[in-house]
């Protein structure tokens, strides 16, 4: 009885791994949705800078959807990728407004390895979304 009992608990955990990585996976696969988890509250629903927070923040929260007409015509995905990450900004330029997103989107991953693949992969998915948010 009782190794059925240690078979059920390794079967429920291993069911409950799976869960967790099927969902790490799926906010990972849509970058809409970590958009409108983290993004929105401040950038708004379609990425003009109007969210629900954008009036009570220091600075003008920037229009995301203007991000290619701002650059010439091309989306700055590097650029953008580096700003949400915020990591690897000095702090020589100034005050951050914006969380460090990198930092935050790995955190629930012990190995450190595998917390910044899994931030990378998050922050490219919410980078290829407001690429989608472009004015054409």
């Amino acid at each position: 009885m009782h190794n059925k009992s240690l078979i059920a608990a390794a079967a429920a955990a291993t069911t409950m791994v799976m869960a967790c990585n099927a969902q790490s996976d799926a906010e990972v696969r849509s970058g809409a949705e970590l958009y409108a988890n983290h993004c929105a509250s401040c950038h708004g629903d379609v990425g003009e800078g109007d969210g629900p927070v954008a009036g009570v923040i220091r600075v003008n929260v920037p229009n995301l959807r203007t991000l290619s007409m701002r650059n010439n015509g091309e989306f700055p995905a590097d650029d953008l990728r580096a700003f949400i990450d915020g990591r690897d900004i000095p702090a020589a330029h100034g005050d951050r407004y914006m969380p460090v997103w990198g930092d935050v989107f790995g955190w629930e991953e012990e190995d450190l390895d595998a917390a910044d693949e899994l931030a990378d992969r998050r922050i490219d998915a919410i980078v290829d979304y407001v690429r989608e948010l472009q004015y054409r």
